[in-house]
């Protein structure tokens, strides 16, 4: 039985000793104590209790057990601490040392409450602290230092079109619905509907760290994880907890994100709220190419704003169950270039879990629900974009609902964890099209449901110091059907995972390979939704079939002293990829429609590195090399697959001590195409950002950013209108931290 008790020691040099008590402090290499570390025992191989340490790194347990008891303590940016208490149950002094980057500490990996670093697993974890001192305005583009990560057609979410905010890991890109599932503790972020991702939804200030594991997950998550898993993981507080972030900058832009929070006799609460805005700027080049006209009257600033709310409840008993309870809104605007494009996104979230001890393991259960109403509207402009006519107005209500249950059991060196899950969708898209005149047409009402079911199961086995295997499988039932036409399909898929991590002895060096299935299913937007970005129509496919993937990769890492690097190569084969193919081109419109193109083939490597140098400063490169190309019986053989840019190539610098910070990121995003025919080239873009802030006190910092600093000018679309990323970008703030 799992019994959660948290206990703060308050002063003196000594800690109190009781014959029913395992006390001690945390600390870094410096004798510093580290604050909301995770502290865990562990007795005869099974966990009784789990809390943070308060702010002077102490942390108490009261225990009546007898016999082996273990001490475990993981923190961001440490490696994990593994003490043994002993029968006099002396006060212990746990000191943690650096981690690699690739060791961080994550739940993604294996779904649970209980952080631990899975050497099995490419995963990148990006603390708060990382988050908040970068030069990225937004989550989106901060992630762009993840190796591989691309955003659909480049462009950040504060200007872009919500249904073009996709992911790209490892190749496996070409739509604005992510191939990889973005969560937010642990409730799908990605739109239930479409597949995008709305990155505000989030109040920034109240994330803890994002953990990001790249290469496909459906052995855990299941279908929509075939690329990766992104999670967004918010802050828990142990104590009375206020955060504030102020700023303001050029653009017209402005946000106040605010965080609170805290603990007392069992219960912990939060609430977090955000408000954005920017007026943006004409995303449309002024140069076009040879026969297209270039930005004319018709063309206005891309801008939007947001407001974003959550709050939590937390109960811990006495006999170590714990309940939680958590709900979100979300509400934003936009205005996309033309004066009659706008949309409009209303959202609701709600979510209840429940976990506690049975069985010698950890059992936890979820259900979670929302609605959501988004509206768009289109315009065909003309030729000269002096002049724009109404083409189209949509608006989708869709309602989603999920529940699942997963049960983990340690044996010593050895887990166990078994789960399932359902997911519910229900999403309509109401459609009124207008003629060239602005008169209207027939409305029409399209749509359908769709559920997916699955169970999965996944055993660790630490067979010894050196060497670690995981071997996890997940099957999913997968069904959709039509509101209006006879369509009704029913599908199954079994996704299986074998990774192994052996590190050769006392010399840093560790190898890894992993072998995986993944399966996704087309979303309702890909059935029955169609858009126009432009002058390109795609129309939606009511028959797509759902892609299967099948991949592998091994790496290489390496750590030693102040060094770390890691190399990964992995290889991709997406059977029946879903993608815009082109049906017609004329001068006036690009018609496309989504459909099944055989299959993709994707492969890679990915090289990272970080060196801490003495002084408080750091030095990060990321890198990925990517060819990812249509292969199979299809018209587009050999043709390299849309959005997916050849390289990306990162440099991150950071020097911080007890009152300066500063930072400075330059990314470099290799050529990509457009489109399926590999017509319309997207160039190489170069990037740099910079980070600038003072602490005072401890608990105050101003800061002063700057987004593409040399404003450079680099593609973000054609269709076949040259689009144009962010400009150079400017702000200030201040950061609160209480205590």
């Amino acid at each position: 039985m799992y019994a959660f008790l948290l206990a703060f020691v308050a002063g003196g040099n000594a800690l109190a000793q009781s014959a029913g008590m395992v006390t001690g402090v945390v600390v870094d290499s410096s004798g510093a104590p580290v604050l909301d570390a995770t502290v865990r025992l562990e007795v005869a191989g099974a966990n009784t209790g789990e809390l943070h340490t308060a702010t002077d790194g102490r942390f108490a347990f009261t225990t009546d057990a007898a016999g082996a008891l273990r001490v475990f303590v993981t923190a961001a940016g440490f490696a994990q601490a593994v003490e043994t208490v002993t029968a006099d149950r002396q006060a212990l002094r746990i000191t943690l040392q650096p981690a690699p980057f690739f060791e961080a500490v994550n739940v993604t990996s294996s779904r649970t409450d209980v952080p631990r670093a899975d050497p099995t697993v490419t995963m990148t974890v990006m603390s708060s602290s990382e988050l908040l001192t970068s030069g990225a305005l937004t989550v989106d583009d901060a992630l762009k230092a993840v190796p591989g990560f691309t955003l659909f057609r480049r462009t950040s979410s504060r200007v872009s079109n919500p249904t073009a905010q996709g992911i790209t890991l490892r190749g496996l890109g070409g739509t604005g619905a992510s191939r990889s599932l973005v969560l937010a503790d642990g409730v799908p972020l990605n739109d239930a509907f479409g597949g995008w991702v709305y990155w505000d939804r989030v109040p920034q200030i109240a994330i803890d760290r994002i953990e990001v594991q790249r290469g496909s997950g459906s052995d855990l998550y299941g279908a929509d994880a075939v690329g990766g898993v992104v999670q967004i993981l918010t802050l828990r507080p142990a104590r009375r907890t206020v955060r504030a972030l102020v700023e303001g900058g050029n653009l017209g832009t402005g946000r106040a994100s605010l965080f609170g929070g805290g603990h007392n006799r069992g219960w912990s609460y939060s609430a977090a709220g955000e408000w954005f805005t920017t007026a943006g700027y004409i995303t449309v080049a002024e140069q076009q190419n040879p026969g297209i006209a270039p930005r004319g009257p018709i063309d206005t600033k891309a801008g939007s704003d947001h407001r974003s709310a959550l709050g939590s409840v937390d109960y811990q008993a006495n006999n170590g169950w714990r309940f939680n309870a958590r709900a979100s809104l979300f509400r934003e605007n936009r205005q996309n270039g033309t004066p009659a494009v706008v949309n409009d996104t209303d959202a609701r979230q709600g979510a209840g879990e429940i976990a506690g001890g049975i069985a010698g393991g950890l059992l936890s259960a979820r259900v979670f629900g929302g609605t959501q109403d988004y509206g768009q509207t289109f315009s065909a402009v003309s030729a000269d974009r002096r002049t724009e006519a109404l083409n189209r107005i949509q608006s989708i209500p869709t309602t989603a609902t999920g529940v699942g249950a997963q049960w983990i059991r340690p044996w010593s060196r050895h887990s166990l964890l078994l789960g399932a899950e359902g997911r519910f969708i229900k999403g309509r898209t109401i459609e009124t099209p207008y003629t060239a005149q602005g008169l209207p047409l027939v409305t029409t009402d399209a749509g359908g449901r769709q559920r997916v079911g699955s169970a999965f199961a996944q055993a660790t086995f630490n067979v010894s110091d050196r060497l670690t295997m995981v071997a996890g499988v997940h099957a999913d039932g997968w069904h959709s059907e039509s509101r209006n036409t006879t369509y009704n399909k029913t599908l199954g898929a079994v996704n299986p995972r074998g990774s192994v991590a052996y590190r050769i002895g006392n010399t840093g060096l560790s190898l890894r390979g992993s072998a995986y299935r993944g399966f996704r299913a087309p979303t309702l937007n890909e059935l029955y939704r169609g858009f126009r970005a432009g002058n390109t129509d795609t129309r939606p496919n009511e028959a797509l079939q759902p892609e299967r993937l099948a991949g592998g990769e091994g790496g290489v890492l390496f750590a030693r002293g102040r060094a770390s690097t890691r190399a990964t190569a992995f290889w991709n084969v997406l059977d029946d990829t879903i993608t815009n193919i082109t049906l017609s081109i004329t001068p006036q419109l690009i018609t496309k429609q989504r459909a099944n193109a055989d299959k993709v083939r994707a492969a890679g490597v990915e090289l990272e590195g970080e060196l801490r140098l003495p002084a408080s400063l750091s030095v990060g490169v990321s890198s990925a090399i990517v060819n990812s190309r249509f292969e199979g019986d299809t018209s587009l053989r050999n043709n390299r697959v849309p959005q997916v840019p050849k390289y990306n190539v990162g440099v991150n610098v950071r020097y911080g001590d007890e009152k300066w910070i500063a930072s400075g990121q330059f990314r470099v995003t290799g050529a990509q195409f457009e489109d399926d025919l590999n017509l319309f080239t997207l160039r190489r873009a170069n990037v740099l950002d910079v980070f600038g802030s003072r602490r005072f006190a401890g608990k105050l910092a101003t800061f002063f950013a700057v987004e593409n600093i040399f404003d450079s000018e680099y593609d973000v679309g054609r269709t076949p209108i040259l689009t144009t990323g962010l400009p150079r970008t400017v702000r200030a703030g201040v950061q609160i931290w209480l205590p």
